[in-house]
Parts: C-alpha cells; sequence; structure tokens
C-alpha cells in the first residue's frame, strides 16, 4: 500500500488517533504524496454528503481531513487555510473536534513553523466559540508564542470561568489580562458574573484572590476598569469591570489619584459606573470647585431619576457649606427641573426653595426661565419662593385606541411528497416540520416502495457506522442516519453496549436517559427511536398516525380516525410514542360524527382513542412557585421574605391525573430543574409535541429563560408558536410574557401581547401578577414593561392592558412606611390613562390608602386621579366596560387554571 491508501483508509475509518500517529511517522515523500491526494479526496466527500436525500454529518469525516492536512500539507499559511476551510468546520450542533490528535501532528512539526501557524490561526478566530479555538489556546500555552492582539482572541481565552488556582498558572494570564480590558465583547461575554456571592470559579472570584496575594497587580486592575470605563459602552458590556471595580474596594489615595477620570465619568457614563464614580468622589474632600461645579452640570442633566437624586443632594451640601456659590450652581438646578420623572422635579423644587433666599437676581430669573418645565402644582411651589407664573393644568389627551385585527388563522400542514424521488430530494432543514416529514416519509415508503428508499438513502448508510461510537444519540439526524443504515445495510449496528458476546443481546436504545435531556427533547427522540427499533424487528406499520395536518402541529380528528383505519386493516399495531403523539395533537373540540365513526374501531388503540375524542384532552394543573436561596438555604416567599442577598428560582409546576400512557404521563407529570448538557435541546420542536396544552410546553420552558450566555434560550418565536396553540393560557405562559415584555426592547414582548389578546387567550390576571413578582423579584425592569404597555394599549389592546395593570398594582403598591418602586409612579400613572381609555371602574382596595394622602408626588397625584375614576361611574351603570365582552376577549374566561 502507498502512504496515501493508508492515510485514506485510516480516514474513512475516523480513526483519528491512528492516524496521527501514522502522519507523524511518514517521511516527506510521504506526506507529499498524501498532501497532493487530500483536495481530491476532499471533493469526493462532499459530493457525497451533498447528494439529494443525505443528511450526513461532516463531522464523520470532517476532523480525520483536518488532521490529514496538518500532518502533511507543507507550510503553515497552507496549513491555517486547510483548517479553516468552511467545508471542514464542524457543524454547530456537533462535538468539538479532536484537538489532542491535531496537537500531535502540530507538535511534530519545526518550533518556528508552530509559531507562525498559531499566529495565522489567532488571526482567525471571529467568535469566541469559533471552530479552532481550543486549538489555538492549547498552542499558545504550549509553544509560548506571544498571542497577536486579536480581540476574539482575548474573548475565547475568556469563555471559560477559571479557578484563581488555574488561573495562577496559565502561560496566558500576563499577555492576556491587561488586554480584556480593550478587548471588544469581553464585558458582555462576563456580563452575568456576580460578585454576591463570588464563585470559586469566576473571573470575578479568581481575580480577587490573585490581586488580594499579588500575583496580579491592584494598579493593573485599577487602571483597566477606569480605563474601560472611559472607552465607553453601554450599562451590560462594562457591567462586569464595574462589579470587578467595587470588588477591589479602592482606598482613599488610590480613588484621589484617578479622581479626574471619575469626574469625567458622570455625565455620559452608563448609570452603574457613574454611581460608583460619584459614590467615590463624594469621600474626596479636597476637589476643586470648578470641577464640583462642572461635574454637577454633566450629573444634573441626565436622565436617570437615581443620578439625578444623588447629584441634588450632592448640590444642597455644597450650597449649604457655601451659601455664595448657589449663583454659579443655578444653572444646574435649573436643568433638572425639567426631569421627566415628577419625583425628581419636585426634590429639584424642594432644594431650590430652599436656598431661594441665597440667589441674586440672575438666579432667581433663570429659575422663574424654567417655571414652564414643572407641572402647575410644583410650578406654583416655585414661584411663590422665586417669582413668576406656573404652567396652567393640563387637560387629558384626546385619543381613541384602535380596534385589535382578528389574528390571521394557521395554515396547513405540507403535504408528504407522492414519491420517493420527492422524498429524497428534500433537504434536511433542522425544523420539527421537516423531521416529521421526513419521519412520515421513511415509514410510508418504507411500506410502499422499500427498495427504491433503499437505494435513495445509500449514499447516507455509508455514513452511519460513524454512529456506532456513541452511546447516546441526541438529534434526530442522528435517528434518521442510523434508519438509513439498518434499512441498507441490516444488522450492522452492534448496539451501544459494543460487539454482541455470545448469549448476549445488544442494546438497540441509544435513547439518552430520562435525566440528560429535557421531556419534550425526549419525547420526540422516542419517535425516531421506535421506528429504528419497529425495523429492526421488521415490524413497522404501514404509516404513522401522528403526522400534523396544521401548520401548529394539531391532528385533525377526521384524518386521526382514517389512519387508525387503515392500521387496523393491516392487521399492524400503531407504535406506541407514535399514538400517544397523535392523542396530544388532537384538538379539544371534535365533531360528533368523528366520534361515532371512532367507535366503530376494533383495536385497543381504537377503543382508546374512541375515549380521547369523547371525553376531549387531558387536563393538567400549571402554575408557578417563585423561591430563593439566601446564604446556603433555600426558601419559597410565601414563607418569608428574603433579609439578605438572594438568588431567585422559578419552579415551573405542572402535573395531571395519569393516564395509562407512559410518555404522556411523564410529560404532563412535572418539570425536572435541568438546564445543564443537552436540556434544552430543540426548544423551537416543543409547541408541536403538545399545541392543545400550550401552557404545560410554557412550564417546561421556564427553566430556560434567558440566563447564561452559553444555554439554550427560549425566544420571542418560541412564545409565539404558543400563542397560536390551543389549551388554557395560565402563570406559565404570563410569565414567559412579563419577561419579554420588561425586557430592554419590549417590542417583541409588545407583539406577542397583541396576538394573544386579540384571539382573546391573554391572562391577563396572571400576566399582571407574574410582571409584578418578576420585576419585583429580579433584575427584569419595570419601566420597560410600563413603556411595552402604553404600546400595546395604544395599538387596540386598552381593556386587556387595563386587566394586566390592574392585577399587577396590589403586588407593587408600597407597604406602610415604604417608597414605591422604581417604576410604580408611572405604571399608576399610566393606569389612570388607560382605564378611562377602557372605561374601567370599580374601587382597588390596595389603593385607597394612597388616594387618602396629600398629592405631594407624582406617586400620590397618580393614586388620587386613578381612584377618582374608578369610583366616579355609578355601579348602576351595568356591566363593566373595561372588560372585553363575549365576541372574542373575554378576559375572564382565558385564564382558569390556578394563576401560580
Amino acid at each position: 500500500m502507498t502512504a496515501w491508501d493508508e492515510v485514506r483508509d485510516l480516514i474513512d475509518g475516523c480513526d483519528v488517533d491512528k492516524l496521527a500517529a501514522h502522519l507523524t511517522g511518514l517521511d516527506d515523500a510521504g506526506r507529499q504524496e498524501v498532501a497532493r491526494e487530500l483536495p481530491g479526496h476532499l471533493k469526493l466527500l462532499r459530493q457525497e454528503t451533498a447528494a439529494p436525500g443525505l443528511w450526513a454529518r461532516r463531522g464523520d469525516w470532517a476532523e480525520p481531513m483536518r488532521v490529514a492536512g496538518a500532518g502533511s500539507l507543507g507550510g503553515a499559511a497552507a496549513v491555517a487555510t486547510w483548517l479553516n476551510r468552511r467545508d471542514l468546520a464542524l457543524l454547530e450542533w456537533e462535538a468539538p473536534g479532536d484537538t489532542e490528535a491535531l496537537i500531535e501532528v502540530i507538535s511534530a512539526r519545526e518550533p518556528q513553523w508552530q509559531a507562525d501557524l498559531v499566529t495565522r490561526l489567532a488571526l482567525r478566530i471571529r467568535t469566541s466559540d469559533s471552530p479552532g479555538t481550543s486549538l489555538v489556546l492549547t498552542l499558545l500555552r504550549r509553544t509560548g508564542v506571544t498571542p497577536p492582539q486579536h480581540d476574539p482572541l482575548v474573548a475565547a481565552w475568556v469563555a471559560v470561568p477559571p479557578s484563581a488556582s488555574k488561573l495562577r498558572k496559565d502561560p496566558l494570564l500576563d499577555a492576556l489580562l491587561p488586554r480584556i480590558f480593550e478587548a471588544q465583547g469581553i464585558g458582555r461575554a462576563l456580563r452575568e458574573e456576580r460578585s454576591s456571592p463570588l464563585s470559586a470559579t469566576s473571573w470575578l472570584g479568581a481575580l480577587a484572590v490573585l490581586g488580594s496575594e499579588g500575583r496580579v497587580s491592584r494598579e493593573t486592575l485599577l487602571d483597566g476598569c477606569v480605563s474601560r470605563f472611559l472607552r465607553g459602552g453601554d450599562a451590560q458590556d462594562l457591567r462586569f469591570f464595574a462589579r470587578l471595580h467595587e470588588l477591589l474596594e479602592p482606598a482613599y489615595t488610590e480613588v484621589e489619584a484617578r479622581a479626574r477620570d471619575y469626574l469625567r465619568l458622570l455625565p455620559t457614563a452608563p448609570g452603574p459606573v457613574a454611581e460608583l464614580s460619584l459614590a467615590h468622589l463624594r469621600r474626596l474632600d479636597r476637589l476643586d470647585p470648578a470641577d464640583v461645579t462642572e461635574a454637577l452640570e454633566g450629573l444634573l442633566f441626565r436622565a436617570e431619576a437615581g443620578l439625578v437624586r444623588a447629584g441634588l443632594a450632592w448640590l444642597d451640601r455644597v450650597v449649604r457649606q457655601a451659601p455664595e456659590r448657589a449663583d454659579e450652581l443655578v444653572p444646574a438646578l435649573a436643568s433638572v427641573l425639567g426631569h421627566q420623572a415628577y419625583a425628581v422635579q419636585e426634590r429639584a423644587v424642594r432644594v431650590a426653595v430652599k436656598h431661594a433666599r441665597h440667589l441674586g437676581p440672575l438666579g432667581a430669573e433663570t429659575l422663574r426661565e424654567a417655571l414652564a418645565a414643572l407641572p402647575p402644582d410644583l410650578g406654583g411651589r416655585l414661584a411663590a419662593a422665586v417669582g413668576g407664573e406656573a404652567a396652567p393644568q393640563e387637560e387629558p389627551e384626546d385619543f381613541t385606541p384602535p380596534e385589535l385585527a382578528a389574528p390571521e388563522p394557521p395554515g396547513p400542514f405540507p403535504g408528504l411528497p407522492a414519491s420517493v424521488a420527492g422524498f429524497a430530494g428534500e433537504r434536511w432543514a433542522h425544523t420539527w416540520q421537516s423531521g416529521e416529514r421526513w419521519l412520515a416519509g421513511f415509514v410510508r415508503f418504507a411500506a410502499t416502495d422499500r427498495e427504491a428508499l433503499r437505494v435513495a438513502l445509500s449514499g447516507m448508510a455509508r455514513r452511519a457506522s460513524g454512529l456506532h461510537g456513541r452511546e447516546k444519540w441526541y438529534a434526530p439526524q442522528d435517528w434518521f442516519t442510523a434508519m438509513a443504515g439498518e434499512l441498507v445495510d441490516p444488522g450492522t449496528d452492534p448496539g451501544p453496549a459494543g460487539p454482541r458476546r455470545p448469549g448476549h443481546q445488544a442494546r438497540p436504545d441509544r435513547l439518552p436517559g430520562e435525566h440528560a435531556v429535557s421531556r419534550p427533547h425526549r419525547f420526540l427522540l422516542r419517535r425516531y427511536a421506535e421506528v429504528l427499533a419497529a425495523l429492526k424487528a421488521d415490524a413497522l406499520p404501514p404509516l404513522l398516525l401522528a403526522t400534523p395536518t396544521a401548520a401548529t402541529g394539531h391532528l385533525d380528528p377526521a384524518e386521526f380516525v382514517s389512519r387508525l383505519e387503515a392500521v387496523e386493516a393491516a392487521g399492524a399495531e400503531p407504535l406506541p410514542a407514535d399514538f400517544q403523539q397523535a392523542l396530544l395533537r388532537l384538538p379539544g373540540t371534535v365533531p360528533p360524527e368523528v366520534v361515532t365513526r371512532a367507535g366503530r374501531l376494533t383495536s385497543e388503540a381504537g377503543r382508546r382513542a374512541a375515549r380521547r375524542l369523547e371525553d376531549g384532552p387531558v387536563a393538567p394543573e400549571t402554575g408557578v412557585s417563585w423561591r430563593y436561596t439566601e446564604n446556603t438555604d433555600d426558601y419559597s416567599f410565601e414563607e418569608r421574605e428574603p433579609r439578605a442577598a438572594f438568588h431567585t428560582r422559578i419552579v415551573p409546576r405542572l402535573r395531571a391525573e395519569p393516564t395509562g400512557l407512559t410518555h404522556i404521563d411523564e410529560l404532563l407529570g412535572g418539570v425536572p430543574a435541568g438546564t445543564w448538557g443537552e436540556h434544552g435541546g430543540h426548544l423551537d420542536w416543543w409547541p408541536a409535541v403538545l399545541p392543545s396544552h400550550r401552557d404545560a410546553v410554557a412550564a417546561h420552558y421556564l427553566p430556560h429563560l434567558p440566563h447564561h450566555w452559553s444555554r439554550p434560550e427560549v425566544h420571542p418565536a418560541h412564545v409565539e408558536m404558543l400563542a397560536a396553540g390551543e389549551g388554557p393560557a395560565g402563570a406559565p405562559i404570563a410569565l414567559l410574557l412579563a419577561f419579554f415584555l420588561a425586557h430592554r426592547d419590549q417590542s417583541e414582548g409588545v407583539r406577542l401581547l397583541l396576538r394573544m389578546a386579540a384571539a382573546g387567550g391573554l391572562p391577563a390576571d396572571a400576566l399582571g401578577r407574574q410582571l409584578a413578582l418578576l420585576t419585583a423579584r429580579t433584575e427584569a425592569k419595570l419601566p420597560h414593561a410600563t413603556a411595552g404597555l402604553e404600546a400595546a394599549a395604544r395599538q387596540g389592546a386598552h381593556r386587556e392592558v387595563w386587566a394586566v395593570i390592574r392585577a399587577a398594582l396590589p403586588h407593587l403598591l408600597p407597604r406602610a412606611g415604604q417608597r414605591p418602586g422604581a417604576g410604580v409612579s408611572d405604571l399608576v400613572i399610566l393606569g389612570a390613562t388607560v382605564a378611562r381609555w377602557a372605561g374601567a371602574r370599580g374601587e382597588i382596595p390596595e389603593l385607597v390608602p394612597f388616594a387618602g394622602r396629600r398629592p405631594s408626588s407624582a406617586f400620590t397625584r397618580g393614586c388620587h386621579r386613578l381612584h377618582g375614576l374608578l369610583t366616579s361611574v355609578s355601579a348602576a351603570a351595568g356591566p363593566d366596560p373595561s372588560r372585553p365582552g363575549k365576541a372574542g376577549r373575554d378576559l375572564r374566561d382565558a385564564s382558569p387554571g390556578p394563576s401560580g
């Protein structure tokens, strides 16, 4: 055999370890021979996997080809180009390449060549998870090459949180640590790291330890944080650096040495950075008066209410200590009078009235010119102190919201191809629709035209051997490839336990364990597993029952009965998971004639189907529990309120009476809390698994709300699929809606709210409660949600929005002796506006105490206005017009289950 023949056999056998060892032993002539043949072999492999009807994974041969190129091509530039070819890049769902094999063949080359290669590879990294990043970092550590100036390389380095012991010994620490304060994207990647509680395996924890022991200098860390603040960026970009800065607890002298930089941050830095800068500056007692004036002018012009209030307190202290500076500071004070928050304006008026006696004619005139920016009541108080005339009382906005348009009905599910050629010619699209069509097509053509199907799938079957070394298969395309292999070459799969031993049967079940993946993910994999098992046992039915007929995933009851009749006529038995999936896809309402027809079925499956069609779907109970961890103890919010720093956990509730159908009972029997490993896979497939139980899907979604940059996340598109489904909507769906409404960009949340409102399925009461709890117990922002609710109300959902606000307020209004939380005043004010649009009435008991107070703030003024509006209409006026009528939008019927 030639050198190429041996290498080719190792590539086709996907044995990268033997391949690496063989390549390192080749002489120059052998390497040159392999290098000449590689491009042609790559072209052949590409043609095979690009043939119609093949889903074969490039990962079966991509890594051996990468190793072969790295061990045979001559120049470092050629190897770098080879390793970064798009047709050799692993797909996002595939496992990382065998880095050790690549390192082995690269380490056999000359040191200068290795340095050239690693620099070239490093400069080709585009994101922190680009293919090859692990290889690059390993080579940099082993070769000692100075890392090139390349931001994505730094992002790749910080992508894995270290421990102090690992970071202390990392050869890249000294070279790359200063760059985390300069490289773009680092702050965004580390934004979820927290300084309380401080994790030992985090960048914050590791740097805190190394800074305290002197392995990393405090100067490097403090100067790095401040320089990063000065570079700019939004709050998310700078959150990590702000937490690191405060974790270092700068001493008085360290703050004093950087005072000019902190002053420069006050006018424009994101809120958290400006807050920490102000807090440290106010510790100093030797600031230049001109610097203080400049800082206050920038600070008091900001929009953030908390910062402006802090600035007003600073200004108040300065004028108390030096009254002669009142005129100098009055322009800064006047700028606050036009602030959008009433509470801030009121605070500024108090400061102005307090120090009005220290103002000269010019200072008083400056405040008089600002009177027009104040509400009439505040303007009157200031005018009494400095003269002038307050603005007149504003009239309510004259606005009539439009009516909501009914949503478009869902379309049909695409029909199956009429022939094997059409089936094999379709491309795998990695969607639930594609998965359903391929599964149904395989079973149909295996029954009607097996030989043509075998020929069409022969190319893909050659890739099946690459799956046999894996104990578990997590992706539908793995099962399809295995099905093709079994169809073309029956009996070649040895099973996950390895080769069959005498007297022992190989286990065909490569399903992930019940705790290894989310339950909806495991349920959909069961259907592929049982088709493969039936194929091996020569027990495939003539067709599948569960293939949807509607784009939502629903199955038409009449078509379901027809399929059952066909299976009975063939003397076959339905596959268990397929049968149970079909039951879950039936709608809630079934025509009587279909129920009668189903009653004539004679098989056990037919009789059970007839009972489901007559009785309707299972009615699971759903809800949400809020828990938190304080120190190391776990509590429910209903047990006690937190007393110290805490971490919130959302625990979905899902329970249904057992049906005796194992797979359905598992799906509806609870939501395991797993979010690691493969949990959260195929989230966009889940609504089609349970299209008539959308709240159950929402419960399964809750552990996967965006919480970590490297984990699967629920997106608005997933919730939109639930909005098009059926079944009661309760606390789980409400919490999903609340999450996206309280996002900085509320547009997706508004769109989802409008869709559910137009369809008559919005759980308004549950949404109000969950929105209140979410914004009170997590970092979600009530002002964002308020803006989203106003946008939805102006687009026609004013009745629903009022119902949401009415349900939220009892949970948001402050308790005795407390001040209203951030954004509560604005929600009360919006409530008064939307209640007027909706013609609402009916007292809110929790609002009454605040409506009885003196209207001295935006909050109490809003409470007065809202309470007066709700109690001014006679109770004898008939049904509450703020509630949608029976014609499509009855909120009282929209959320019959528990609200959580």
